[in-house]
């Protein structure tokens, strides 16, 4: 074909000769039957060399485009010299990741800054690129939350992940995917590790929800491991797959795929040598490869370099035949997380998010089978909006797209597809509570329902636990695994035949086990190993707080010099540091760091900071100013406006990697959803209200014992410690009160008998307020002991557990309102 093609070149204007141009012929020219004949031939000859210019090349060019960087449109100002057929077949837009949304349990589509800007605006970025016949597909790779295409737990979720690329791919206009196991983080976020059947199983669904687009693969990561399932091969779904690994040339292995669909060689644009290339070039011709990859095309004229490699594949110099495309950066808009359907009727269903009260929502939906989206609401305000007239029984797809102004949208986010049911309502606003190691607390809404069917299992299970016939909305799971994520949904049952779909699953972390606090107490970390790991924030916005103790024993004094106290850092464009030292900065110098769009703010402190000491630091932003406050006083600040973005893993003693761990002690560590003032720094560094608004997680650090350091909110952040034991936990601390003055006051003593208390009896609580539904009971340092739910207007708690001492009891409503509070002496 490569000689046919150099020999069809020298035919001036063939590619041009059309239908229009045989009727001119015919209508001038007098000929005979053998004339004709001949003429005919000649036409036919023509046609057949006009389809093979038009053919793709061999082997086929495959283009990667950082759009971080560059620009799309670049993959098509590059053709052959002779025959001006484009050099790239296939331009990859690098890339979009796949999130992972805690609190669904479920993996999503993510595109940044970049890839936003290229896919609102395809007719600019992908349409002329398609018009030259370029396919343009969509790369998307892992994003270190722990999501990636080989730890699906189930088929639900593989099916809802290739729904999400197909509705992307149309809704776009694009041509296919690629996908690059990389840079997931397995395990991150309480995920699955890699398992056996989710790869083939997301490539069978995607097949099915876009059979007509391209599915490609860049080779690499635990998918290579994992290509058969069920005797079902991955090959069968892909149409190309290639070397990951530029520079070299390693033919991958994707039975049944032949040498025709693969590239062996991987080539990194001008970083890659042209010996280098030469060689690949060679090698991928003489084995008869269909398919050349090329990674990283930028805005530069690269023609000298590409001819290195298409002299030898295709016996032509590549040519700089159309302009080099500049490129600026996009801005940062993301849709909202929380995406699940509630109050489904049959004819109606309610749709929710979790809303950004400065956005507003575009938001459509239609039948599965159907193509056309139906807009439910333009430039909405809200969490939710009820959707009527659908059809029974009936699957439907919802998306939302969020505006961060009139100008600047977010990319569609594609909802969980669901069925309007039978008219038997299906349960929504799942929660859960009262986690306590071994025992979590499930509720849902009730409905019309007579009882329920709940299934639940551990994130990781493939297997659902059932507990049939609830008569009530609330249930209770015991004997459950401490530390572990777990997902559950609900049925309703309505009647003798009639129960609605599940619904969409919730999640939960077990937490841990409480244990009895010694007193105050810190943790120590050793500057290599050790690290708490406080799973998913998302703490996006424009208001933040970091605060707490630290006693730092030794700064690092290598690179990259940085000793990591607390926060996010998953990229430039997505992070929330606080920390010592950088690589402009001395090593004992604090630096607080956010992302505003694509790069960061960073403010380092006047103030050095001394080993062997405990200092209060606290790090704030309020909308126009970060700041740093260093024992209560402000030590620097910045200004800075906007909303930042840092969604992701947050660690304690630890960012990015174990280079930047920290050598010392930290104690009282806390997140804000709000600046804290001056003065409320300086009055609550000791201790504060687990329930004052805005606080999202207390890590108080006094448990002494065990694997994790307690959120004592009620938001459920439990820090897991990280390579290290009950050594760890010090009496080296900051501060040696952890209760208030009010925890320690007495209200309502009379309501709590007796009081001391023998160890090995019950404490008697009487219950006058009828809306107390529980009363629990905490050690000195404001540990969680024990929770007991209200019976009637008693409630006893049997003290054969507990160490003599001193105890704080809290009597709660529903809502979480503390209405009596007091301390109990155990002897």
């Amino acid at each position: 074909m490569k000689n046919q093609q150099k020999e069809l070149s020298d035919c001036s204007g063939i590619a041009d000769f059309n239908d229009e141009n045989f009727k001119q012929i015919k209508n001038k020219t007098n000929y005979t039957m053998k004339g004709k004949s001949i003429l005919i031939a000649l036409i036919i000859l023509i046609f057949q060399a006009k389809s093979l210019l038009n053919a793709q090349l061999n082997p086929l060019g495959i283009c990667y485009v950082e759009v971080n960087n560059s620009n799309m449109l670049n993959a098509g100002s590059y053709t052959l010299q002779n025959t001006n057929k484009q050099l790239f077949d296939v331009a990859i837009i690098f890339a979009a990741n796949i999130n992972y949304d805690a609190s669904k349990s479920r993996a999503y589509i993510s595109s940044n800054n970049n890839v936003t800007k290229v896919l609102n605006d395809v007719n600019t970025y992908v349409r002329p690129l398609q018009q030259k016949g370029i396919k343009v597909l969509l790369d998307i790779l892992g994003n270190h939350q722990g999501a990636g295409i080989c730890n699906f737990p189930n088929r639900e979720a593989a099916r809802d992940f290739a729904l999400q690329i197909a509705n992307t791919v149309y809704t776009y206009g694009l041509d296919g995917v690629d996908l690059d196991d990389e840079y997931a983080d397995y395990g991150n976020n309480g995920t699955g590790q890699p398992n056996s059947s989710s790869f083939v199983m997301l490539l069978q669904e995607l097949k099915l929800a876009m059979p007509d687009k391209l599915i490609t693969w860049y080779y690499i990561g635990p998918a290579t491991t994992r290509q058969a399932y069920n005797g079902d091969n991955a090959g069968n779904y892909i149409n190309y797959g290639w070397n990951a690994y530029y520079g070299t040339y390693s033919a991958p292995s994707i039975p049944p795929l032949t040498n025709s669909k693969i590239s062996a060689a991987a080539t990194w644009i001008q970083n890659t040598s042209a010996s280098t290339l030469s060689t690949l070039a060679t090698n991928s011709k003489n084995d008869g490869y269909g398919v050349f990859m090329w990674y990283d095309l930028k805005g530069t004229n690269a023609a000298s370099y590409l001819s290195t490699g298409s002299n030898i594949l295709y016996n032509e110099n590549t040519q700089l035949s159309g302009q080099l495309y500049s490129w600026t950066q996009g801005t940062t808009c993301d849709p909202p997380l929380g995406l699940e359907v509630t109050n489904v009727t049959g004819t109606s269903a309610k749709l929710n998010w979790t809303s950004n009260g400065s956005q507003t929502y575009n938001i459509d939906y239609k039948a599965a089978g159907s193509t056309t989206w139906t807009s439910a609401a333009t430039a909405y305000s809200g969490s939710n909006i009820t959707i009527n007239n659908l059809a029974l029984n009936t699957d439907y797809d919802w998306r939302i797209q969020s505006n961060c102004s009139s100008t600047l949208k977010s990319t569609y986010l594609f909802a969980p597809r669901f069925n309007s049911g039978s008219g038997c309502e299906i349960p929504a606003s799942l929660q859960s509570q009262n986690y306590l190691g071994t025992s979590t607390k499930l509720s849902w809404t009730a409905g019309t329902a007579s009882s329920f069917n709940l299934q639940y299992k551990t994130t990781a299970a493939t297997t659902w636990t059932t507990v049939p016939n609830i008569t009530t909305n609330t249930y209770t799971l015991q004997n459950l695994t401490e530390n572990t994520n777990y997902v559950w949904k609900v049925q309703s049952i309505c009647g003798t035949s009639n129960t609605s779909a599940y619904s969409a699953e919730a999640s939960f972390n077990s937490g841990f086990a409480p244990v009895q606090s010694p007193g105050p107490r810190s943790l120590s970390f050793n500057g290599s190993t050790n690290y708490l790991n406080a799973g998913q924030f998302n703490l996006s916005g424009n208001a933040l707080t970091f605060e707490g103790w630290v006693k730092v024993n030794a700064f690092k004094s290598a690179f990259p010099y940085i000793s990591s106290v607390m926060g996010i850092e998953v990229g430039d464009n997505n992070s929330a540091i606080l920390r010592f030292g950088d690589a402009n900065l001395a090593n004992n110098k604090l630096q607080f760091i956010l992302s505003f769009g694509s790069s960061q703010i960073k403010l380092n402190s006047s103030t050095g900071l001394n080993t062997n000491t405990w200092y209060h630091i606290a790090a704030t932003y309020d909308g126009t100013a970060m700041k740093l406050y260093i024992n209560g006083t402000l030590d620097a600040s910045i200004n800075a406006t906007g909303n930042f973005n840092a969604n992701g893993i947050l660690y304690l003693a630890r960012n990015y990697d174990n280079s930047r761990t920290l050598n010392g002690f930290l104690d009282e560590f806390r997140v804000w959803k709000k600046a804290l003032t001056p003065q409320e720094i300086t009055d609550n560094k000791c201790n504060i209200a687990p329930t004052t608004p805005n606080l999202e997680a207390n890590w108080k650090m006094d448990e002494g014992s065990g694997n994790g350091a307690l959120d004592a909110t009620s938001n459920t952040h439990f820090a897991t410690l990280t390579n290290m034991s009950n050594a760890n936990w010090s009496t080296d601390v900051a501060c040696n009160s952890n209760l208030s003055t009010k925890d320690l006051a007495f209200e309502k003593e009379n309501n709590v008998y007796p009081n001391p208390v023998k160890k090995g009896n019950d404490i008697h609580f009487m219950i006058n307020d009828r809306s107390v539904n529980e009363v629990a009971l905490y050690d000195i340092s404001g540990k969680l002991i024990k929770k007991q739910i209200v019976d009637k207007n008693n409630v006893t708690i049997n003290t054969q557990n507990l160490s003599s001492g001193i105890y704080v009891y809290k009597m709660k409503s529903s809502n979480d309102q503390i209405k009596s509070s007091g301390k109990v002496i155990v002897e």
